[in-house]
């Protein structure tokens, strides 16, 4: 498969993935907003390590996605819709979100 199907479909899946991540992320900030009781079980929920794990997929999907939007939007405007480009853009955008994700996991713990 070309790096730039597999871009978009990694587009796709992070799309799919905020979805369900917001979820968690609106039940989470409405429960640390509803009394200090709550703030208090939200903020020992994220020293866990599934909700670090959770936040961390949550903010990995969100930096795919917006980096591969950019792109998109690039090549809305005519750029890197030659095979050899798109090719190295998609590619591009792949090896930054991994250095990224890896930064993002670095931050979170």
């Amino acid at each position: 498969m070309p790096a730039t199907a597999k871009a978009s479909i990694l587009h796709r899946i992070s799309g799919v993935a905020l979805f369900f991540a917001l979820s968690f992320v609106i039940w989470a900030w409405s429960e640390s907003l509803s009394s200090p009781q709550g703030f208090e079980f939200v903020k020992s929920l994220f020293t866990g390590f599934i909700a670090k794990f959770i936040a961390w997929g949550a903010v990995i999907a969100l930096l795919y996605h917006l980096i591969a939007g950019v792109r998109h939007l690039l090549m809305d405007t005519g750029r890197f819709e030659e095979l050899g480009s798109g090719n190295a853009s998609a590619k591009f955008v792949m090896a930054l979100w991994v250095v990224l994700a890896v930064l993002a996991g670095v931050w979170i713990w």
